[in-house]
């Protein structure tokens, strides 16, 4: 009992040192470079500690992020292609909800919304292609949308792990950054546990 205690415990120092450095790899590239590289080795550094790759081959966890990080941070336009569409689109979805009750505006923030979520979908799923099945990111990308198509079980999956995500950060911010990381790279793996087992 005790030595599953002490299991436990060594996974979540290992989750939540996972959390910090997906944080500064993040602030690395200002957030707009790196969103791209940082989730991409977030989820394959989640893969190896769960493998238990990690312990097998004696790496540090910063060793493993650093390595994964490098192996993909030559994708910055495409991190900066999500990252502006994403300001973007939530931007204008705040500002829209300023405006009042019409139907316009109810239109509008339908719409809003869906090219939101349509964008977080398409990164999570072409950095876990990107990830686990090694495609070239413009294959990814494809690759991404019609997966969001074809396997909606496993979209909406991600899509509740991504509300769940930003309830957790509207509640209490210092849970999310501390917590959210693993929370969101374990949920989203296990949502596509189909895709990345293919």
């Amino acid at each position: 009992m005790n030595n599953k205690i002490v299991m436990f415990f060594q996974y979540l120092y290992k989750y939540f040192q996972v959390s910090l450095y997906f944080w500064l790899y993040l602030l690395k590239g200002i957030f707009i470079y790196s969103l791209v590289p940082a989730v991409s080795a977030l989820f394959i550094v989640l893969r190896d500690i769960n493998s238990g790759y990690d312990e097998e081959q004696g790496n540090k966890i910063n060793e493993l992020f650093k390595r994964y990080y490098n192996l993909y941070k030559h994708h910055r336009l495409v991190s900066f292609i999500y990252t502006i569409l994403i300001i973007i689109l939530y931007t204008g979805l705040f500002f829209i909800n300023k405006q009042g009750d019409s139907p316009v505006t109810l239109l509008l923030t339908i719409l809003f919304i869906y090219f939101l979520a349509l964008t977080l979908l398409m990164l999570i799923y072409s950095t876990v292609l990107l990830s686990f099945k090694s495609l070239e990111i413009k294959n990814a990308n494809m690759v991404a949308f019609v997966s969001i198509i074809k396997n909606i079980v496993s979209t909406v999956a991600v899509i509740v792990v991504i509300v769940i995500m930003y309830f957790i950060a509207d509640y209490n911010f210092a849970i999310f950054v501390i917590f959210g990381p693993f929370l969101f790279g374990l949920g989203v793996m296990y949502s596509l546990y189909k895709i990345i087992e293919e």
